[in-house]
């Protein structure tokens, strides 16, 4: 999945010219994520009468204040980075540079975090405001020898560099938005190394700079930064995690590197040292490369064996034991810590497709080093560690038992009072963390209302909408669902401008194509359709649509010819191909191309059997054999 990296001997106009493309593509790209039996409208549909919608709305509300009642007593990192974020965009940068500063003196590395600035720049740093962007372009070349401005612009230039991109593997994706990413990556790897030539005793730094790095599959580059990094942060934790993850064969490496590395540098600690969990972290990436190489040769059912045989095969002895010994040996190491890394290593486990044995049997060595229960009905949690309950309630989760899920991640509610916080932000955020879990549930038992009352919660315990990136398309889904489409335009619309997430701004635009603000709907919709997102179809047919209701028939058919993905033959979803056509058949027709719109109309019937496919097919033909 890996991209070369773009060549460094660009022009200086070259790279100006370059630099205003990106930005460019900041409003012009991308992802998105919808529930795929929305279908799609043949009507203006019209909105959702205020009174009872309003009734609905402030009850879920005073639900919300019921779970979170007591504001953060401090600004949260989410919300210090929104000011901040305000700030860069009105260039008041003094400003900016004295909270970014302030937020990194007062950071702190754990066994295996450095916070709160990490969680701060990623909420600082959430790509799609072109504002922010120019904002920060500004900052840098009124502060040129400010390593703070470089470090924003670096970690931004790679998180819109992969939200140009998307997760997909490179062959899918497509050649422009792979060049752009390419382009942002050496534009964030130039400011990292700026930022460090200026600062070199910032931890966040070095991390950045190999996380870029890895993304350009500049091995041989990042093996010297890591030796660099290393020798001024030892004991950073995230520097041996990403180097180790850049050397999995799917960036470059290969097995035998991430076995030699982890030997190195965990083999040779004390038995308590954090790094010990790379070799957790090992298993976890093999795990997941097993996983992807199953997923190629073998079909659902056959996963699990497969899985099990190619770990076989890449496992060598002992590593499952070394695995187990660094959970179960805490001495020396905060068990809250701890949990909080198995809950950034096992959700990866439990999700992999194939790796259910593997995952259930790390979750078990987790829970008797904790001395939690996970069965369901446990006869004693007064011991419980609410992150082994919320791991096993996803295993549920994945397993399609919602109930179960439900009864475990509210039992981690409880758990919480079983951990001694450093902080009540800290605390806040585990909770946060379990009601968007619980919105999940509840999203997957089409109990909107309620998902709108955890992720309203969560949000408030963070200290805004939008703090938690990605969770958040679960309200504005459910908020459109609800038909609480004035509320949801409002709170969308600030859940995209401070997160910049693209499958909130489908459902954004869903919102504004009900209001009958068809100019929004086309934008947000068009950046959802350009981008590399499985769901790019529905977002895409919705351009299409809405332009069609406006009568703009032109407009509609220019659309689906520029969404070429829609139409071909080795695209999976057949269905939405036969709408496509449909859909373009039917501008064709209008346009007066009656040969254009049959063969339209003809195609689509191929993939699907649409109704209205089948009568323009026969109109049209009594329409061609008239004209002779």
């Amino acid at each position: 999945m890996g991209t070369e990296s773009v060549g460094k001997n660009r022009g200086v106009a070259s790279q100006k010219w370059r630099l205003g493309v990106l930005l460019v593509v900041l409003v012009l790209v991308f992802c998105g994520w919808a529930w795929r039996s929305w279908g799609v409208p043949v009507h203006k549909p019209s909105a959702q009468v205020a009174g009872p919608a309003e009734t609905l709305y402030v009850g879920i509300l005073n639900q919300a204040k019921q779970l979170a009642p007591k504001p953060p007593a401090h600004p949260t990192p989410f919300a210090q980075a929104m000011v901040a974020r305000d700030a860069i965009r009105s260039g008041e940068f003094d400003k900016a540079d004295e909270m970014i500063k302030s937020v990194l003196q007062k950071s702190r590395m754990g066994p295996w975090t450095f916070q709160p600035f990490t969680a701060f720049m990623a909420a600082l740093t959430a790509p799609g405001d072109a504002k922010f962007a120019r904002g920060i372009n500004a900052w840098v070349l009124a502060r040129p020898s400010s390593a703070i401005a470089h470090l924003v612009r670096a970690n931004y230039y790679f998180n819109i560099g992969w939200w140009i991109r998307g997760n997909g593997f490179a062959n899918d994706v497509r050649a422009n938005n792979q060049e752009t990413f390419g382009f942002a990556m050496d534009l964030a790897a130039q400011d990292a190394r700026e930022a460090l030539k200026i600062n070199r005793r910032d931890p966040y730094a070095w991390s950045m700079y190999l996380r870029i790095l890895k993304s350009t599959g500049a091995n041989t580059a990042q093996r010297a930064v890591f030796h660099e990094a290393i020798r001024a942060f030892a004991g950073y934790y995230a520097l041996y995690r990403i180097r180790l993850s850049a050397l999995q064969p799917k960036w470059g490496g290969t097995t035998r590197d991430m076995y030699r590395f982890v030997a190195k540098y965990a083999g040779e600690t004390p038995a308590e040292s954090p790094l010990r969990m790379l070799y957790v972290n090992l298993y976890a990436q093999l795990l997941g490369a097993s996983s992807d190489v199953c997923g190629a040769v073998v079909r659902a059912p056959q996963m699990d064996h497969c899985v099990q045989m190619v770990m076989r095969r890449v496992t060598e002895p002992g590593l499952r034991e070394d695995a187990y010994a660094a959970i179960k040996r805490r001495e020396g190491v905060r068990g809250l810590a701890l949990s909080d890394e198995l809950g950034r290593i096992l959700p990866g486990m439990i999700m992999t497709s194939g790796g259910g044995h593997t995952a259930a049997s790390f979750l078990q060595v987790a829970a008797r080093t904790f001395g939690s229960d996970t069965q369901l009905v446990a006869r004693d949690t007064a011991k419980n560690n609410f992150m082994i309950d919320r791991m096993a309630a996803l295993v549920w989760y994945e397993h399609g038992q919602m109930a179960n899920a439900e009864t475990l991640d509210k039992r981690s509610l409880s758990d919480l009072a079983n951990s001694r916080f450093s902080s009540r932000y800290v605390e806040d955020g585990a909770r946060a963390a379990i009601y968007t879990d619980l919105a999940s549930i509840y999203n997957r038992k089409h109990d909107f209302r309620r998902v709108v009352v955890y992720e309203k919660a969560a949000a408030r315990l963070l200290g805004g909408e939008g703090a938690r990136p990605g969770y958040a398309a679960l309200q504005c889904a459910a908020l459109f669902r609800l038909k609480l489409y004035r509320q949801g335009l409002g709170t969308c619309r600030a859940i995209v401008a401070a997160d910049g997430n693209l499958q909130t701004r489908f459902w954004l635009g869903r919102i504004e194509d009900v209001l009958g603000k068809s100019s929004a709907a086309v934008r947000d919709y068009g950046l959802v359709a350009s981008s590399e997102s499985g769901y790019r179809d529905y977002a895409g047919i919705a351009v299409a649509v809405v332009y069609d209701r406006e009568g703009q028939w032109q407009e509609s058919l220019d659309a689906l010819n520029r969404y070429s993905y829609l139409f071909k033959k080795a695209y999976d979803d057949h269905y939405d191909m036969a709408i496509a056509y449909n859909d373009r058949c039917y501008d064709k027709m209008q346009l007066g191309d009656l040969k254009g719109a049959l063969r339209d109309c003809t195609a689509s019937l191929r993939y699907g059997s649409l109704p209205d496919a089948y009568a323009k097919q026969q109109e049209l033909r009594r329409m061609l054999d008239g004209r002779h």
